[in-house]
C-alpha cells in the first residue's frame, strides 16, 4: 500500500524524489511554520494602530 502511494507521488512529479523526512524534520518544519505565523501576528499587533489609521482615512 505504501508503494502505491509512493508511485502516485513520484509517478506524477516532474523531478525524481529521493528524499526522506523523518519525524525530527517534520517537527522542525512545523516549528518554522508556527514561528512564522507568530511573527506575522506580533508584527501586526505592533503596527495595528498605524494600519488602522491608514485604513480609516
Amino acid at each position: 500500500m505504501v508503494t502505491e502511494y509512493s508511485f502516485l507521488i513520484n509517478g506524477f512529479s516532474l523531478i525524481q524524489i529521493s528524499g526522506y523526512l523523518d519525524p525530527g524534520s517534520f517537527t522542525a518544519i512545523i516549528a518554522m511554520v508556527i514561528g512564522g505565523i507568530a511573527g506575522v501576528g506580533m508584527t501586526l499587533k505592533m503596527y495595528w494602530y498605524k494600519i488602522k489609521e491608514k485604513i480609516s482615512k
